[in-house]
């Protein structure tokens, strides 16, 4: 997660890693991710958190991922 975070907000992508070029994004998928592994665990996730605070609100990805800024922002449970 805080890889695609980190290149998402604009830290050039390695030629490695899809030839050095990025065609999609997360989209609003970081908030659960985010929650469990930052808030919960207790994991310093600077470029998560940056991406996932830029995003908010999520909304839908008009798949399956819905509301997650609503759901689980900050959710300790």
């Amino acid at each position: 997660l805080g890889l695609h975070a980190k290149h998402q907000l604009g830290t050039p992508v390695p030629s490695s890693l899809c030839g050095g070029s990025l065609k999609d994004s997360l989209g609003p998928v970081t908030e659960v991710g985010f929650n469990a592994l930052s808030n919960r665990l207790g994991y310093a996730m600077t470029n998560t958190q940056t991406l996932t605070e830029r995003q908010r609100p999520a909304g839908t990805n008009n798949l399956f991922v819905a509301w997650e800024t609503l759901t689980h922002a900050n959710n300790p449970a």
